[in-house]
């Protein structure tokens, strides 16, 4: 029996799941960041960038499961994420590295700007690039206890 697709949620619901799964990736980061830099003594420079890709994993599933479900994801989702996530190391290093190096910012700062900066355009290229469009196959129908329902 065929299934109906399921359809997009509505702009405010994905923004919620949007702000779920990346606000607890940005308490990843930013916790994990704070902890390397003041319990373990590491540089911001190195904590950064290792508190982001720890904060990355848990990101992609978190936006699969929530965010984008009812979007394709496929084997070209994980490279475009990985993509992403790269893009986004590379500036969770060079972030820390320009505002409390050059512009003598502290970690905090450090640790605030890329928790808005980054989340920001992940949406961006998420939207627009990881998770295109719709899946081209509906879930699987949960089979009833009743059985079908007749019209």
């Amino acid at each position: 029996m065929p299934t109906e697709p399921r359809h997009a949620p509505s702009i405010l619901v994905r923004f919620a799941a949007m702000a779920i799964v990346g606000g607890i990736a940005t308490l990843i980061y930013a916790g994990a960041t704070w902890a390397f830099v003041t319990r373990l003594g590491l540089p911001i420079v190195l904590a950064s960038p290792v508190a982001y890709g720890l904060a990355a994993a848990w990101s992609y599933r978190g936006h699969r499961r929530l965010t984008f479900a009812d979007r394709e994801a496929g084997a070209g989702a994980a490279w475009r994420f990985s993509a992403l996530t790269l893009a986004g190391y590379a500036a969770s290093a060079v972030v820390p590295a320009l505002a409390s190096g050059w512009l003598g910012a502290s970690p905090e700062a450090s640790i605030l700007i890329v928790c808005i900066a980054i989340p920001v355009l992940n949406y961006v290229v998420l939207s627009r690039h990881v998770f295109r469009g719709p899946r081209s196959k509906p879930p699987a129908a949960v089979p009833s206890a009743a059985g079908p329902l007749r019209g």
